[in-house]
């Protein structure tokens, strides 16, 4: 499994303080207990051990287009440094009995808190052609990620989980939105038929927008949220770090997730069920919890 490099073409392979299948698993066993309903998590940020910290570390890959250095990232978010034991979670721990399988969850899916950083600005265009500023939805959570429009990346895996998650959500979707932005520097053009919606089946969720615009303004939003483009000798050889961010209601940046996949010989994407449904109730309940 792969959580930082998806590539349109390409091999993957395990970066800097991954989890191994071992650790998974074991992670997967305490998140998938009796589940409880999405409110009942709402009881702040807590600490995490010790042990939990050093799976979630991690590295953000050198790329072509998004920036120069990876050092742009952990400048912007002192925070996300891959050496600090800052907790995963803010807070005081609390006698929430429902606190391992929380943990659980935001271990899984390599949560780390970034913390008082605002959101960087910007403008691009949805799937219907109309204008989308990130400043003219405060008030609300956003989730926000970055795959391919043509869905030849992670896309199928992420869209999948994005799916699922505002499923999950049920009524407390009304106030998170989920937020795509377009990877893909050789097709920048976007429509209501756009694989990145039809493919992972997010066509009819009003609750989700996918965005792109012209290579520079994307490059700009690339830049400014860590994602780094590389594209190969060959046209469909693009690929980028996985990155999921979740910005709070007030415009803050408050963590960002490592989305992976399996990634077969022919270049496509794919996760197994159990883990697909994980994932996205981490992403439910850690948008949730951000919910006012």
């Amino acid at each position: 499994m792969g959580s930082e490099m998806t590539t349109g073409n390409g091999e993957t392979s395990r970066e800097p303080g991954e989890l191994n299948e071992e650790e998974r698993a074991s992670i997967f066993a305490a998140a998938n207990a009796p589940k409880e309903r999405l409110g009942t998590m709402r009881s702040g940020r807590v600490a995490v051990p010790t042990k939990f910290i050093a799976w979630t570390i991690v590295a953000v890959l050198v790329l072509g287009l998004g920036g120069e250095v990876a050092q742009h990232f952990f400048e912007t978010y002192g925070k996300a440094s891959p050496t600090t034991t800052t907790p995963v979670l803010k807070g005081t721990p609390t006698t929430n009995p429902n606190l391992p399988t929380l943990i659980s969850l935001q271990v899984f899916i390599g949560l780390k808190d970034i913390g008082d950083e605002v959101a960087p600005k910007f403008t691009l265009h949805t799937q219907g052609g109309r204008r989308w500023r990130l400043t003219s939805h405060k008030g609300q959570v956003i989730v926000l990620v970055f795959y391919n429009s043509i869905c030849n990346d992670i896309c199928p895996v992420l869209g999948a989980e994005i799916r699922l998650a505002s499923r999950e959500l049920g009524a407390a979707g009304n106030k998170v939105d989920f937020v795509i932005v377009n990877t893909d520097p050789n097709a920048t053009k976007i429509s209501v038929r756009s694989s990145a919606l039809t493919v992972p089946g997010l066509s009819d969720d009003p609750s989700v927008t996918l965005l792109s615009g012209s290579v520079d303004t994307l490059n700009r939003v690339w830049s400014a949220y860590g994602v780094r483009i590389k594209v190969g000798a060959k046209s469909n050889e693009v690929s980028h770090n996985n990155v999921l961010y979740f910005i709070g209601p007030n415009g803050n940046l408050e963590s960002y997730a490592s989305p992976f996949g399996t990634e077969s010989k022919t270049g496509l994407y794919s996760l197994d069920r159990p883990s697909l449904l994980t994932y996205a109730r981490a992403i439910a309940e850690t948008a949730d919890s951000l919910v006012p």
